[in-house]
């Protein structure tokens, strides 16, 4: 009897085992596609504009979706279940805000009560009636692993090319294809920012919501410099907890979301409004004292390798902004982009390194915040001697070579890799322990705040100073 109850046992932890491992395995279903089917499927859509953008929700039992329908037929209806037949389905009902034209308005619906682990299907109400049935399969709450990929810049870096469009939307298929079949497991996917290249044409956003992968992966977008020359991303996302402030002005904007134990602080640090930055990052912060990792994202790479320190604007004046508040709310980690490189900073405090980040070693309740800088996909940057700058712990300096980061948070530890976007060789990883609350001293932030009201001044002027500069040049750039 003992031995028939251990065998059945067995059985049963073989069953288990193999169902986690299945299940895992068939997160993302194969949407991989080759160079020629990807040249006619955006032949298909690429005078279209109404794909979906799903997007994180205010935390992980939300999620938040877009889309564009015809202003007279229009209904901000999207359906969920866990069936894939939709029987069952929950229907949610949202608002109907302006798009960029008069034709059309953008649909923007919040999907509640998304439970860990689970597979769902979904479908929006769109000018053709209810879309196909996607799936979504959410994943851990408590521990979980998100994806980083910066500077998508559909389009590249060129204006009204769709040759060049198409090859950039490849690329970001590829990486994505190649991303989630080595990591099944992702969550979401974060960008900090320059998601698109002119900001104004409605066919880039078209073109970065081809890859099917996007609708059963959430995405966080900061604003770039890039999405900030136009007006677009405005009417293609739907991000949680936006935060318009006192001082914003036109697409200006930051944002928060709280997923498991995490919590994102989103800016757009393309505005040199310090006060509304200082009030959103109060704001979130106030709102969840009990996160217990607190994560900054930015466009520009305050401490990224290469050209960063020699830009006076993010060397002096987004660096004043910026990493007073980082410093105030006790950041574990912010992410940036812009440069085009690759590359980690070691632990770093009001400007001064404070302690090595090594490659490959774990450290326990480091004193002192890591600046993740991303690589590109739109085109790739390279620059010898990187490693010259006492910031820099750690930089890629093989130029054409995409790549992408994983952030994975235990309840103790957050284990951050980065991969080659072609192949996923393991290029870089740091891992931190943390046992200790956040070191929320009043002292420390009563007089920060009091000298940053200078700060708060200065950036005031800059903001207006910045927008003659950009209506002389036509946009951010």
């Amino acid at each position: 009897m003992k031995r028939i109850f251990k065998v059945t046992a067995l059985l049963l932890s073989l069953m288990i085992a193999f169902q986690c491992v299945f299940s895992s395995a068939a997160a993302f279903d194969d949407k991989s596609m080759t160079q020629e089917e990807w040249n006619d499927r955006y032949a298909q859509l690429r005078d279209e504009n109404t794909l979906p953008t799903l997007c994180v929700g205010a935390d992980e039992t939300q999620l938040n979706i877009c889309w564009h329908a015809d202003a007279k037929t229009a209904q901000p209806k999207v359906r969920l279940a866990k069936n894939a037949d939709m029987s069952g389905y929950v229907e949610f009902t949202g608002e109907n805000t302006p798009a960029e034209t008069q034709e059309q308005v953008v649909c923007r619906v919040t999907m509640t009560g998304i439970e860990k682990n689970t597979t769902y299907y979904y479908q929006w109400l769109g000018d053709n009636g209810w879309s196909e049935a996607y799936k979504y399969e959410s994943k851990g709450f408590d521990s979980y692993k998100m994806m980083l990929i910066g500077d998508i810049q559909i389009g590249g870096q060129s204006t009204d090319n769709p040759e060049e469009q198409s090859r950039i939307g490849y690329v970001w298929q590829s990486v994505l294809d190649e991303a989630l079949t080595k990591n099944p497991d992702i969550s979401f996917l974060l960008s900090p920012g320059d998601n698109t290249s002119t900001g104004k044409a409605a066919d880039e956003w078209q073109t970065l919501l081809m890859p099917e992968y996007t609708r059963s992966l959430p995405l966080a977008l900061a604003i770039g410099n890039h999405d900030k020359k136009g007006m677009m991303y405005e009417y293609y996302t739907h991000m949680p907890n936006e935060f318009f402030g006192q001082y914003f002005t036109g697409l200006d904007r930051d944002f928060w979301f709280r997923y498991g134990d995490v919590l994102y602080l989103v800016f757009d640090a393309c505005s040199g409004s310090a006060a509304d930055h200082r009030a959103m990052a109060a704001e979130a912060v106030e709102a969840n004292p009990d996160a217990k990792w607190r994560i900054g994202v930015m466009h520009q790479g305050l401490y990224a390798p290469g050209i960063a320190m020699l830009e006076p604007e993010t060397n002096m004046l987004l660096n004043a902004v910026f990493q007073p508040i980082y410093e105030m709310y006790d950041l574990d980690i912010v992410f940036t982009g812009h440069t085009h490189m690759q590359g980690r900073s070691n632990f770093i405090s009001d400007g001064v390194v404070v302690g090595m980040a090594e490659s490959g070693k774990t450290y326990k309740d480091p004193n002192g915040i890591i600046y993740l800088n991303t690589n590109a996909c739109c085109d790739q940057g390279s620059m010898e001697d990187m490693y010259l700058w006492p910031y820099t712990a750690y930089a890629f300096e093989d130029a054409d070579v995409t790549t992408y980061s994983t952030v994975e948070f235990t309840d103790t530890t957050m284990s951050v890799k980065t991969f080659r976007g072609d192949n996923s060789e393991l290029l870089d990883s740091i891992t931190i322990e943390k046992t200790k609350g956040f070191d929320d001293n009043p002292v420390s932030v009563f007089f920060r705040t009091l000298l940053y009201k200078v700060v708060e001044f200065l950036g005031l002027v800059y903001m207006k100073i910045d927008e003659v500069v950009v209506s002389i040049r036509g946009g951010h750039f």
